[in-house]
């Protein structure tokens, strides 16, 4: 099959994900694939978040997807990367101790995104440790949430992808138990794959492997 794939020419993989890893990830996996298979085309499209993404590989709309994980039997699944929900705390904040405490935490004026999935499992992670966030204000756009936060209106807690880049003067923490958000490729179980989607494939078990080491 290998063999077979480095004779590609011609073709289109229609990749579909979230903004955080369209933005931090796919750039350098485009460009790897581009490198090899320069005939190949490859559309990227962004949905609002993995529900979307996984509607889209169900009706055709895509051939490739980035979904949390774990997901339903009707995918294929391969784990991209551990996403950790990191604290942001504002440039005037003064922890007792390297590590951030529940009660420190729970004390802030927080900055979130709205209930969607992820953030109703980073809430109900701090319910299950006995804490409720405090919210003072929704923001659909991280980064307009991380510079709230360089400026002291508040907190957040975002996956570190999500909030990446950190401006320097805001402080970053893990959470007093941390928490992750497993990210994996996804593709119907049952679909038909032409052979460059088995490439495209290849290179992000590639990008997996050197996230993971």
């Amino acid at each position: 099959m290998k063999r077979n794939l480095r004779r590609l020419e011609g073709g289109q993989v229609r990749i579909c994900t979230f903004r955080s890893v369209a933005a931090r990830l796919m750039p350098q996996v485009i460009a790897r694939f581009h490198q090899r298979f320069p005939s190949i085309a490859v559309s990227l499209s962004e949905r609002e978040d993995y529900p979307h993404v996984e509607q889209a590989l169900r009706e055709g709309q895509a051939d490739i997807g980035f979904t949390y994980l774990p997901a339903s039997d009707e995918f294929t699944t391969w784990e991209l990367l551990r996403d950790e929900f990191v604290a942001l705390l504002p440039p005037n904040f003064r922890s007792a101790k390297p590590q951030l405490s529940w009660a420190e935490l729970a004390a802030q004026s927080f900055i979130l995104p709205p209930d969607d999935v992820m953030m109703m499992s980073v809430r109900r992670h701090c319910l299950e440790h006995g804490y409720r966030l405090k919210v003072a204000y929704e923001m659909d756009t991280d980064s307009t949430i991380v510079s709230l936060v360089a400026q002291g209106l508040g907190a957040t807690i975002l996956p570190r992808l999500a909030a990446a880049p950190i401006p320097a003067n805001v402080q970053v923490f893990s959470l007093p138990k941390p928490l992750f958000r497993v990210i994996g490729i996804a593709v119907l179980a049952d679909a038909l794959h032409v052979p460059a989607v088995f490439a495209f494939l290849d290179v992000l078990k590639e990008e997996a492997r050197s996230l993971a080491s």
